[in-house]
């Protein structure tokens, strides 16, 4: 298993051991120290982005970009260089604020795409391309471009429309979950509970979606 750190927004490794055991926690060397400087959170998934066979690191943070850390090690001990944007057309690849990548084949074409959740509860989908490029961001909900700015942000929350998934600060995985062939989506959420009878914030709980696939 891995798994990223808000602050410091370190990415973690638990080695599996077979029969549902794991090691100890640790954490994944990248170039230097300096690698976490600058950033805040991690969240973290993993694929080979550049087909060496080795496991690459996918990570976004809290500008909503989403970083590529190739694996310059082995499969038995990974080493990954210093995290680099990936682009979307002719800019950093970027959603409105605190990005969630999650690299998969969602198009069916043999390429992996990404599928990024934000903290406006949009998942946008950036359509694999050659060379390590994506296609501009769409969002599988409203299927319409998308604005990476935080204005975008607290107006997408504040309305309802073409929000499939309540609450904010979407987390993503895909699965086959009706087996239909179809990969579906599952999406992990945060909804803050009604205000006390004195104005206090309610408790966050988190949900989790099942979005089936059309």
């Amino acid at each position: 298993m891995i798994s990223g750190r808000y602050q410091p927004p370190r990415v973690y490794w638990f080695r599996g051991l077979g029969k549902g055991a794991f090691g100890p926690r640790q954490v994944l060397q990248q170039e230097s120290e300096a690698a976490e400087k600058g950033y805040s959170m991690a969240t973290t998934n993993a694929a080979d982005l550049d087909g060496d066979g080795l496991v690459d690191l996918v990570i976004g943070d809290t500008s909503g970009k989403v970083f590529w850390c190739r694996n310059e090690g082995s499969r038995t001990a990974p080493k990954f260089g210093a995290r680099a944007p990936l682009r979307a057309g002719d800019a950093d690849l970027r959603v409105c604020h605190k990005s969630d990548p999650l690299p998969v084949d969602w198009d069916g074409d043999g390429r992996l795409d990404l599928l990024v959740g934000d903290e406006a509860t949009d998942v946008v989908f950036f359509r694999g391309l050659p060379g390590l490029d994506f296609a501009p961001g769409v969002s599988l909900f409203s299927r319409q471009p998308i604005d990476p700015t935080a204005g975008y942000a607290k107006a997408r929350l504040a309305l309802e429309k073409h929000r499939a998934v309540p609450g904010y600060r979407v987390r993503l995985a895909v699965a086959d979950w009706n087996g239909d062939q179809k990969p579906d989506l599952l999406v992990g959420n945060c909804e803050e509970g009604p205000k006390g009878e004195k104005g206090e914030r309610g408790r966050t709980t988190g949900y989790v979606y099942v979005l089936l696939r059309k």
